[in-house]
């Protein structure tokens, strides 16, 4: 599922939410944060204008999470969106620095900037928001880059390539609160159960690791990119028949949740292959999970055993490559599993896709325009 995700430069009106600012700035009268319609109406919550008319004193609440400036975690408020005349505020009681922080915005200064990811459906239910200070050491560089982004304008969505571009380039320290934005590749990978990320996301996170919480909605995430993954590789199948290349499927999984493949696929000469679609919202070089009923069906069964390699996965469309007949590439790791001792069993195992016999040709998938339009 796409990120719904801001950019934005503060201007003196929106610090005014931060209680030091508007102390500080009698001149300021305004309080609240500013959203620009144009992104949060017309581009990422479309519905809001006519849903809010049906809420309780038309406000949304919202549960925020401040990160920064510089290296300050996660600060935690409960606020709201709501309308005022033609603008769309960020708004409720004043933003006081924490206790045990008590200088922690008084930093700001107009021209800094905020990273904003929104959640929820169809309004926005929460909102983590990276403060980037000019004046901060730690965020000097990426509030450079990101500022060469931005020239102009008080919101806009940036390219996700783009931000991670910048961050790399940056390279902010350990423990800087950007690199939670830009983890979605481990967190994906450690809510789908990967051991191998674990170590290297603690360690970017500084030990913070992850809230239950977030690792539910990320586990719940990435079963959604695996439904969302499954439907875009039956369009697929779907457009083959049509066109003559397959003779027919069939979506096992779809009626059977614990098969050891997604799909049975009859060719034009009439033999039979087995797939299973493996599908993550991140790029192609994330580990793929198997578990050891699919090890087992890939090296033991008797038709041969494809792997749809479904990455950038989003709503509507992704991007495939193929590994056919994956079997002689995983029959080591089930030699490897029968040598465990008595009483050991492992259930799923992460796998490097460079160890299995992928097609270099790069597939788009996407679903039917109807199909699309319900989901």
């Amino acid at each position: 599922m796409p990120r719904k995700i801001a950019l934005k430069r503060l201007r003196a009106s929106d610090l005014s939410f931060f209680e030091f600012y508007l102390r500080t700035h009698p001149d300021v009268k305004q309080k609240g944060f500013n959203l620009d319609a144009r992104i949060l109406v017309d581009k990422l919550y479309p519905s809001l204008p006519e849903i809010v008319e049906t809420l309780p004193n038309k406000r949304v609440p919202l549960d925020l999470y401040f990160f920064g400036p510089g290296l300050q975690g996660e600060h935690n408020l409960q606020r709201k969106i709501l309308k005022q005349e033609k603008n769309w505020r960020l708004n409720g009681e004043f933003v006081h620095s924490p206790e045990d922080s008590p200088e922690r915005y008084n930093q700001l200064r107009p021209g800094d900037l905020a990273l904003i990811e929104f959640s929820g459906t169809p309004l926005p239910t929460s909102a983590k928001i990276v403060l980037l200070a000019a004046g901060d050491p730690y965020d000097a560089p990426i509030h450079a880059a990101l500022s060469s982004l931005f020239p102009d304008g008080s919101m806009v969505i940036p390219a996700e390539m783009d931000i991670e571009a910048v961050i790399q380039a940056a390279e902010p320290v350990d423990g800087h609160p950007i690199l939670d934005w830009s983890d979605q590749n481990l967190v994906e990978d450690v809510a789908l159960g990967g051991t191998r990320n674990v170590g290297r996301l603690v360690k970017r996170r500084h030990g913070r690791g992850m809230s239950p919480d977030d690792l539910q909605k990320s586990k719940s995430a990435a079963e959604m990119v695996g439904v969302q993954g499954e439907q875009l590789v039956n369009a697929y199948l779907m457009q083959m028949v049509v066109t003559g290349e397959l003779s027919s499927f069939e979506w096992i999984s779809n009626l059977n949740a614990i098969a050891p493949y997604d799909f049975r696929i009859v060719a034009k000469n009439g033999t039979h292959r087995v797939l299973d679609a493996k599908s993550t919202s991140s790029g192609f070089l994330n580990p793929i999970h198997l578990s050891l009923g699919e090890i087992y069906a890939a090296t033991e069964g008797a038709e041969p055993y494809d792997i749809y390699r479904v990455f950038k996965a989003t709503e509507s469309e992704a991007v495939m490559r193929i590994a056919p007949d994956v079997g002689s590439a995983l029959r080591p790791v089930l030699e490897a599993l029968t040598a465990l001792p008595r009483g050991v069993t492992i259930d799923s195992l992460s796998i490097d896709p460079g160890i299995l016999p992928f097609e270099t040709a790069e597939i788009l998938l996407r679903l039917p325009e109807e199909d699309s339009a319900e989901n």
